[in-house]
């Protein structure tokens, strides 16, 4: 078992400390990880496989990894969106104090968990597959939160089963980091925020923006799309669902590496306009103090992740 200690430099002055109990390094995991594969049900459950989307653009899901042979561990991770979207919150808690949060595809916790500390009033931390739900209750004990938060499993593609009714329509803040992951899931991900969301409600997303290598069809040498599918489906989805995007802000993430940006995102309903247009923009480094992201989701300055065995 191994522990991850991350550290956030808060807006007063003080310091954020979250640790993660994780229970394999992430290498060991990436043959697992993907969620709602698609295309032949007879296909490895170990990788990705992949089929051409429908005329309308998509393409159905089959049976939730959790139903398979092998879980769906891509939850047991820490994904760089977690830890920009944690520096924001650490950099502005007031907008967590005294809330009760939501937080979507949560995996390890380690955003619902930053919320706990900085003072929101509950959080619930929620999932689908069992092993990552029981990790999460397990982390949560770990930072001492475990009176502030709760976990539950929620299927997106069946959001009414995992929020009771006077859950729907009731949370005035829901956090959710790198899940926008693939195109299958942007629709169901919506369905859940237009359920959840109360009316003067916000949902801050954080993403990194991962551009597909595609064939080109003139040259037949491989290149980068142009766009992030995913994420300009969502925006899409968004604005169908009537539901109104902010871009908070968009930063790289590795300049001598790669070119795509971090960004973040505000969404919520057209009677939430006001409390959008209030929200701070993140700061232009990312944090408070001119650290970086690096490419393996550590970071130098006000993020310093720590790793140690138990």
């Amino acid at each position: 078992m191994h522990q991850r200690r991350f550290k956030f430099q808060q807006s007063n002055g003080g310091q954020l400390a979250i640790t993660l109990a994780c229970r394999a390094p992430p290498e060991e995991q990436a043959g697992r990880t993907l969620t709602w594969q698609i295309g032949d049900s007879n296909a490895s459950n170990n990788g990705a496989s992949e089929q051409p989307a429908d005329a309308a653009g998509s393409a159905a899901p089959a049976a939730p990894a959790s139903a398979a042979a092998a879980p769906d561990l891509i939850g047991l991770d820490i994904w760089p969106a977690s830890i920009a979207l944690c520096r924001y919150l650490a950099a502005h808690p007031q907008l967590t104090e005294g809330l009760d949060v939501l937080e979507l595809g949560a995996g390890m916790g380690l955003v619902g968990l930053a919320a706990a500390a900085l003072g929101a009033r509950s959080v619930l931390l929620t999932d689908y597959e069992p092993e990552v739900l029981a990790h999460l209750a397990s982390n949560a004990s770990l930072n001492g939160l475990q009176q502030r938060c709760s976990c539950a499993q929620i299927d997106w593609r069946a959001p009414s089963q995992g929020l009771a009714t006077g859950q729907r329509g009731s949370w005035r803040l829901v956090l959710a980091a790198d899940v926008l992951y693939a195109s299958v899931v942007v629709q169901p991900f919506i369905d859940t925020l237009l359920l959840a969301l109360h009316p003067q409600g916000v949902a801050l997303v954080g993403h990194q923006v991962r551009r597909a290598i595609v064939l080109d069809p003139a040259s037949r040498l491989p290149r980068l799309e142009e766009c992030d599918e995913p994420l300009e489906r969502f925006k899409a989805a968004c604005a169908a669902g009537g539901l109104a995007v902010r871009l908070l802000g968009s930063r790289q993430t590795c300049s001598y590496v790669d070119t795509d940006p971090m960004v973040l995102l505000a969404v919520g309903w057209p009677s939430a306009a006001e409390v959008l247009e209030r929200l701070p923009e993140p700061a232009p480094n990312g944090g408070s103090n001119g650290s970086s992201i690096r490419c393996d989701g550590s970071s130098d300055g006000n993020a310093n992740s720590e790793l140690q065995s138990t």
